[in-house]
């Protein structure tokens, strides 16, 4: 009976995120990483009470197994609504590419991809640039999307001070020391981030004759905290051993994808 309920609670929830996908783009970027959290959170509470022959963590690998079918479930729905609205506007795939629906499909399994800690694999940066030719538009949108995984990869870092100082392991002065340094690192934070997995790439003819282009692009969360953590530390070699060693303590990356809410997803 407790699992049934879990199921309808995790359910739920993927409702109202498909929903919000749907309808607002920047709030859906707050959520992903909150709502798969609640979920593994809801199961490890639960795990000691639905059985005393299965361990915490073979529950929560069941959580993830249903949470991961009901997100690929509602991911290729959406991804076939979502193509169809593209092809409505006038959108095309450039010369040599997969097909619309191909791609878009593709970019919403790296989107819902989970680690093996039920956390999403992908950070995926979203673009859509005008420009007066086809080529400008392509390497506008491509560097516009790695801005935003940086951005992303920033707002988690940021959540994680934040929850340090809430939690008392950091002063309130110690916070802002480490946010103005992240503030300032994070447009460099684009420069170190390898190569990116380009998912989909789509254009349209505008009456004007320019060009719009829409990009996403993934890469892999893990790297991207970590060629943050790597500038941060380079923006704050002036400060002191003490703030380092705050920040050694802080910036850990278990720590990250537990509890930051900061979204991966695409849409």
């Amino acid at each position: 009976m407790r699992k049934e309920r879990y199921v309808v609670l995790e359910r739920r929830i993927l409702n109202i995120k498909i929903l919000i996908t749907t309808k607002n783009k920047h709030y859906m970027k707050v959520l992903h990483f909150f709502l798969i959290g609640l979920l593994i959170t809801l199961a490890s509470c639960g795990a000691s009470k639905e059985s005393s022959t299965r361990t915490g963590m073979e529950i929560n690998r069941d959580r993830r197994t249903v949470l991961a079918s009901e997100l690929k479930r509602k991911a290729l729905k959406t991804a076939q609504k979502e193509a169809k609205n593209y092809k409505k506007e006038g959108y095309r795939v450039f010369l040599g590419d997969m097909p619309m629906d191909k791609q878009i499909e593709n970019a919403w399994m790296k989107a819902i991809d989970l680690n093996d800690k039920g956390y999403p694999e992908n950070i995926v940066g979203h673009a859509q640039v005008t420009a007066g030719n086809s080529t400008a538009a392509k390497s506008q949108a491509l560097h516009a999307a790695k801005v935003e995984i940086a951005s992303l990869t920033s707002s988690m870092i940021a959540a994680l001070i934040e929850s340090s100082v809430g939690n008392n392991e950091i002063t309130t002065v110690e916070a802002q020391t480490l946010n103005k340094h992240l503030q300032a690192s994070k447009e460099l934070i684009v420069a170190d981030l390898g190569q990116v997995l380009k998912v989909l790439e789509i254009y349209r003819e505008l009456p004007n004759k320019n060009v719009m282009v829409i990009t996403r692009v993934a890469y892999n969360s893990s790297l991207a905290l970590e060629a943050a953590g790597r500038r941060l530390r380079k923006e704050m070699e002036a400060e002191t051993q003490a703030l380092h060693q705050k920040l050694d303590n802080v910036f850990n990356l278990e720590r990250v994808q537990m509890g930051s809410n900061t979204n991966v997803e695409m849409d």
